[in-house]
């Protein structure tokens, strides 16, 4: 029992950084939960995606009202309620799915691997004009998008929701990119949207997940209030920071726990998987051999750019 306690206390505020993190970039903080769940305290991928959903659910309740009370308000209702049209019956569809996968290792494979482009896109993340001016999300207009984007959009959320109910994701991973490349939304709304979507995507999922008893109550419990809190600091903070460095940080967060989930490290050097500290070591190497070549990719180009710049400007004196 006292073990238990500290566990709860141990997972309380470690939510309260996924917490933070999550309403940041507009996730459900399941791509830190499951794994968390399953690698430290032993979940099989059933129970653990089932009470990550729930702490999704937490930190999008948490997070909305402070979205909402920003000034201007970034959240976008027509499009968040219009991409609930299909969140809501994919979380359904994929809570239904995962209880058809008898093997936890599928499951793993099919989170890393669903997600993975989704970070590399995210991690190239460039400018848009006036990305992070708050301008921007007063002016879009959501009835000028075209039937074929609605439609795109629609069909990208019913895989968000999918992959809520599937992977306890909570679907933001597949949201924000919905929001921010289909739809066009700035970047910041694209956050806020995709947490006030993200209530009704996990609301169904986890009603679901309960009614077939793969929720564990403490354990959803204790991520829950770590979640609410942390779903308190984030909103300020992403208000502040640029809209680019959000897309970054949103794949930079995605790639280790994609890695680790897929066991990437322990296949490459500890096949026998006899050594966990063997295995961390192998997943750190892949996420800096993903991470350092975009960054240095990305600095080339700043720096590229940054020349010609001073090029055009020294050209224009002369």
């Amino acid at each position: 029992m006292q073990a238990m306690i500290i566990d709860v206390l141990l997972i309380a505020i470690y939510a309260i950084a996924v917490g933070t993190i999550s309403s940041m970039v507009g996730i459900g903080g399941g791509i830190f939960n499951t794994p968390l769940l399953i690698l430290v305290f032993f979940f099989d991928a059933q129970h653990a995606s089932a009470t990550a959903l729930v702490a999704a659910l937490f930190v999008a309740a948490a997070s909305t009202p402070k979205y909402w009370k920003q000034n201007p308000r970034p959240i976008i209702p027509k499009a968040g309620l219009f991409l609930a049209i299909t969140t809501i019956p994919g979380s359904l569809t994929g809570v239904f799915l995962r209880t058809l996968i008898a093997e936890d290792y599928i499951l793993r494979l099919i989170f890393g691997i669903s997600l993975f482009p989704v970070a590399i896109k995210m991690l190239f993340a460039k400018k848009r004009k006036n990305d992070g001016d708050k301008s921007e999300i007063e002016d879009y207009d959501f009835s000028a998008l075209s039937p074929q984007r609605l439609a795109f959009s629609l069909l990208g959320a019913f895989i968000g929701g999918v992959a809520a109910g599937l992977l306890g994701i909570g679907g933001g991973a597949v949201i924000v990119p919905v929001l921010s490349l289909l739809m066009g939304v700035p970047m910041l709304a694209a956050v806020s949207t995709s947490m006030f979507t993200m209530i009704f995507t996990a609301s169904a999922g986890t009603v679901l997940n309960y009614a077939t008893g793969f929720i564990d109550p403490a354990y959803a419990l204790a991520l829950g209030v770590g979640m609410i809190a942390g779903g308190q600091i984030g909103p300020p903070l992403a208000a502040r920071v640029n809209a680019v460095q959000l897309k970054r940080v949103f794949g930079v967060v995605l790639v280790f726990p994609l890695i680790k989930m897929m066991r990437l490290g322990s296949i490459w050097l500890d096949p026998g998987n006899q050594y966990s500290l063997l295995s961390t070591i192998g997943d750190i190497i892949l996420w800096l051999l993903v991470v350092i070549p975009i960054a240095l990719l990305r600095y080339y180009q700043i720096r590229k750019s940054t020349i010609e710049s001073q090029t055009r400007i020294e050209s224009s004196e002369d």
